[in-house]
Parts: C-alpha cells; sequence; structure tokens
C-alpha cells in the first residue's frame, strides 16, 4: 500500500481510505471519473457530479471500486 505523501488530500469512510485523484471504476471496469473530495456521505467528482458512498463496494491501489447493481443477488439479503 502507498504511503500518504505530505500534502495529499484524503478521506477515511466506511468504505476504506479515498484519495484526491483516484479513479473511479465501474462494474464494468470502466473510469467514470476521478475524485475531488468526500463530502456528506457522498463521493464528489472532478466537473461536479457524486455518487453515494453506499455504492462503493471497496478501495483498492486501482481505485474506488463501484458495486454492482441489478444483479441476481441485489436486495435479497443474507441466507439464514
Amino acid at each position: 500500500m502507498s504511503q500518504m505523501q505530505p500534502g495529499e488530500e484524503v478521506w477515511t469512510t466506511v468504505v476504506g481510505t479515498i484519495r484526491k485523484g483516484m479513479n473511479v471504476i465501474a462494474p464494468d471496469g470502466s473510469s467514470i471519473g476521478l475524485v475531488a473530495g468526500v463530502h456528506g456521505g457522498e463521493v464528489l467528482f472532478e466537473g461536479g457530479d457524486s455518487i453515494p458512498l453506499t455504492l462503493v463496494d471497496g478501495v483498492g491501489e486501482e481505485g474506488v471500486l463501484l458495486q454492482r447493481r441489478g444483479d441476481e443477488t441485489f436486495g435479497l439479503g443474507a441466507q439464514p
């Protein structure tokens, strides 16, 4: 894991540590933008768009990974 650089903007969230400039990666692997910040439960993109943190599956070295939506298990809950 990379070390935090002096002056680097980072936000510790329930999904992981998000850094300014990270790629936001859709479930198909495409980049949908770069992180400008995190505020009020939203990931803010450079250019003004945002997504709720609830759509983030995790944070890795490659970027902020969005979870799949509309798959066969979405909304079913955990099995006992």
